[in-house]
């Protein structure tokens, strides 16, 4: 399969503090969905008092779904909105680091319970992103 790009442009950017309890997953679905943001790339930075994340299982084709009740760092996050089912879709993978500095990571999930967040969500527009099955990978795909 070859390289196939489309070209964005910048939309709207938000940025702001996500609220302390809140399910990281939910949230900012739910924002996107009241706003009409289809596309957007998304950053955070901050601490979550749980954590739920997943690593898919490539030969099996489905995700192992993980948790931490520990307290952890956001080490690193990646992730992007776009439409899943007709709704906004969030599809995110971070690193968390605790106390001893050990890590996890993956897929992130809903469960996922803020401590602190800061977010950005930057919207891209004149493009077309629409998750479906990819029968190669068995994953809901661009």
């Amino acid at each position: 399969m070859a390289l196939n790009l489309q070209q964005a442009s910048p939309g709207r950017i938000f940025i702001g503090r996500m609220p302390t309890g809140s399910d990281l997953v939910d949230e900012i679905e739910r924002f996107c969905l009241e706003r009409s943001v289809i596309a957007a790339w998304v950053s955070l930075v901050g601490a979550m008092r749980r954590v739920a994340y997943a690593y898919y299982d490539q030969t099996e084709h489905r995700y192992i779904e993980l948790s931490s009740e520990m307290h952890h760092e956001l080490a690193g996050f990646v992730g992007n909105i776009s439409p899943r089912d007709g709704r906004p879709f969030l599809h995110a993978h971070a690193s968390f680091g605790d106390e001893s500095g050990e890590t996890v990571s993956g897929h992130i999930m809903r469960g996922t319970e803020v401590f602190v967040a800061e977010l950005q969500i930057s919207e891209l527009a004149g493009v077309s992103l629409v998750r479906t099955l990819d029968e190669e990978t068995g994953l809901a795909l661009w």
